[in-house]
Order: C-alpha cells, then sequence, then structure tokens
C-alpha cells in the first residue's frame, strides 16, 4: 500500500505541474473528487466529459469505505507522513463531531440551489493550489494559495487526525457513498436525520444569502466564458489553474477586493497583458466548470467586459497625436470619430465588436491613469 500511495503521490505532482505542451492535464486532479464533480454539476446543471472522472470513485466508494483517501489521496498521504514527528492525540480531537459530513451536506444543499458554498475545502483543490502557487516568481499574492495545504498540515501536527477523521468533506461524502451498505445491516438512527436535515437548510439560505449580496454588488472582471458572479465564487475551487497556464499572466487571485466570498477566485488586471485573441488556455484547464470549456472561435466571442474612453485626459480628443489604442485593437472596436464635422478627433467605440480584452487599456500612454480602460458589463452605460 506504501509503494501505491507513493505512486499516487507523484502522479499528482505530475498532473498538477504539467509542461507547456500539455497544460490541460492539470485538470484531471480535481477532476477525480465526487465532491467537486457533484458539486459543480448540481450548481451549474451541466456534466461534461471531465466530470465524468470522478465515475470510478463514486462507484468505488460503495464497496471499499474511503477508497480514495486509502490509496490514492496525496494530502491524506502528506498527513501520514507527518505521523512519525506528530504530538500525542489530542483530547480535544476525542470530542470533536465529525464536521466534515456537516460541510458535504451544506454544500450539495447550496449547490442545488445555485451556490456550493464549500466546494473549495475539497483536498484536491487545496492541493492543486499549493503546488500552482509555487509556478510564478515568488511574491505575497503568488504565495497566498498555499496557505491552504499549509494549514492542513499545521493542523495535522498540532491536532493529529482532525483533517482526514473530522474536516475533510471529500472523505466524509466517501462514507455517504459507503451508507447504503451500513443500513443494511442496521438503522439509521433519527438524530442524525434531524442534524442532515438541519444542514441542509444552512446550505440552502447560505446560498440563498450569498446569491443575494452577489446580485446587488460590482461584476468584477473575470477570465473569458466565467458563469454568473451568483455562481462563480462558489463553483470555483480556487485552484489555481488558470492563473498559471495564462501565457499574458493577467489571471490574479482576488485578495478580497470584492469580498471574503470572491478571496483568491481568479480576476483580470490588464496592466502587464491582455488576453490574447489567440488563446484559450483557461477554458481548458477549470476541473469545476466556473470558466466554460469553450473553443478558441466561441471564447473570442464572450464579452468580459466593455471599454470606456475618458476623453478629458486622451491624448487624441485633446489635439495631440495618438491613436495606440486604436492600431491595438484585435476587433477593430475603435475607431476615430469626428464630433464636430472634421475639425477635432477622438476615439469612438463600437461596443457590438468589444470583448473587453484589455489590448487597448494594455497600450494607452496615459499615466498615471489610463484614459481607456475596461469596466465590468454591469456598470457600463
Amino acid at each position: 500500500m506504501l509503494a501505491t500511495k507513493w505512486l499516487f503521490l507523484l502522479a499528482a505532482i505530475a498532473l498538477v505541474l504539467p509542461s507547456r505542451e500539455f497544460p490541460w492535464a492539470s485538470v484531471l486532479l480535481p477532476s477525480l473528487s465526487p465532491f467537486i464533480a457533484a458539486g459543480s454539476v448540481l450548481a451549474i446543471r451541466a456534466a461534461s466529459l471531465v466530470t465524468l472522472l470522478a465515475l470510478p470513485v463514486f462507484v468505488l466508494a460503495f464497496f471499499v469505505p474511503r477508497v480514495f483517501c486509502r490509496y490514492a489521496c496525496p494530502v491524506g498521504f502528506l498527513q501520514d507522513l507527518i505521523e512519525k514527528i506528530r504530538l500525542p492525540r489530542a483530547a480535544l480531537l476525542l470530542r470533536m463531531p465529525p464536521v466534515g459530513k456537516w460541510i458535504a451536506l451544506v454544500t450539495l444543499a447550496g449547490a442545488c440551489l445555485g451556490y456550493p458554498v464549500f466546494l473549495w475545502l475539497d483536498p484536491l483543490a487545496i492541493f492543486s493550489g499549493f503546488l500552482n502557487a509555487w509556478r510564478l516568481p515568488a511574491t505575497f499574492v503568488s504565495l497566498l494559495p498555499a496557505t491552504g495545504l499549509l494549514a492542513v498540515m499545521l493542523f495535522e501536527l498540532l491536532l493529529p487526525g482532525i483533517w482526514c477523521g473530522r474536516l475533510c468533506p471529500l472523505g466524509a461524502m466517501q462514507d455517504w457513498l459507503a451508507q447504503p451498505r451500513r443500513w443494511a445491516r442496521r438503522k439509521p438512527e433519527p438524530a442524525g436525520g434531524r442534524r442532515a436535515f438541519v444542514a441542509t437548510c444552512a446550505g440552502a439560505a447560505g446560498a440563498i444569502a450569498i446569491q443575494k449580496f452577489h446580485g446587488q454588488s460590482q461584476q468584477p472582471l473575470r477570465p473569458p466564458g466565467s458563469i454568473e458572479e451568483s455562481k462563480f465564487t462558489g463553483v470555483c475551487i480556487r485552484c489555481g489553474n488558470c492563473v498559471h497556464v495564462c501565457p499574458s499572466r493577467i489571471i490574479r487571485p482576488d485578495l478580497g477586493i470584492h469580498g471574503l466570498v470572491s478571496l483568491l477566485t481568479p480576476l483580470l488586471n490588464f496592466s502587464d497583458g491582455y488576453c490574447r485573441e489567440t488563446c484559450n488556455r483557461c477554458n481548458e484547464v477549470c476541473p469545476s466548470g466556473a470558466i466554460s470549456r469553450l473553443p478558441l472561435a466561441e471564447k473570442n466571442r464572450r464579452k468580459i467586459g466593455l471599454a470606456k474612453i475618458n476623453l478629458d485626459t486622451c491624448l487624441l480628443a485633446n489635439g495631440r497625436e495618438c491613436t495606440a489604442c486604436i492600431r491595438a485593437c484585435p476587433f477593430a472596436a475603435l475607431e476615430i470619430e469626428s464630433p464636430d464635422g472634421g475639425f477635432s478627433a477622438q476615439p469612438g467605440l463600437a461596443k457590438d465588436k468589444c470583448t473587453g480584452c484589455g489590448a487597448c487599456e494594455l497600450v494607452c500612454p496615459v499615466r498615471p491613469q489610463r484614459a481607456i480602460r475596461v469596466g465590468p458589463l454591469r456598470v457600463q452605460t
């Protein structure tokens, strides 16, 4: 069994850190989780071929208790290694109820209403986020997603067994899948049914509250093909795949700018690059469906946002020679206009052609605030 665990750990690392030729491989590891698969399918009401990767774990869990935890989970194996140096089992752990099954139930209940509250607590998402955090130059922003796995390891060191035995929703879901065989031997406890009902109601209430809050907040700039914001922060598992396959380096983790529920989800920043018309890598690597799997032609038709021109600071509108944004636009959405019949010139935007790719914002020479910037669709006029 030890050799099998080492093999799966090395395979997990290889999948999360694929070569440039196979960026899509990073989607495979998180897709093995039944917890992620069930939460995303229930939330977005759609499944893909990637979702089917979790099916073998679903089936095996009926016959082998916690089959993925026993043989394949990289986070569980890392905790096994920590056992060599861990402290004695704490009395707190012995008194702590199995919270993981309530986390899973709250999440899946919320998913039925479009918002899986704790999907990002899946161990495969946490493991992916840790490895992806080291693929860029080390900064506070790039390394923040690594803290999830570090916290899990710290819990194991201080409170041995607390994650796998009490908190992990993927392990708890496998326990659920094994329940029919247990029920055949004994009747379920009425108290457990009452607690399950309360957890279901809590998940549904949480989903409704968060979606209502998002409906009143400003829409952030998300990668092309992202699902609606009211679901995005729940379905996104913060694995970091989209951040680290983007060749333009415009996808960055949210540091809480759009609220706690958006923490570590991907945002777009066009200060150093733009969404290239030749690239759809982020659409190929999302394991949860938060970013739709789109071919390149369809991706280029999806609107990210909309450019807005500040004529007060625009060089062309103030009589200076500059057509940088017009020349840079890959979709010919900008052109020179003359509002007074030829005596002056200014850039004009064809809103139906603009996808919000950020090429115009990138090349605008005006500083410190660029004269043309891409804004969220919901706040444009």
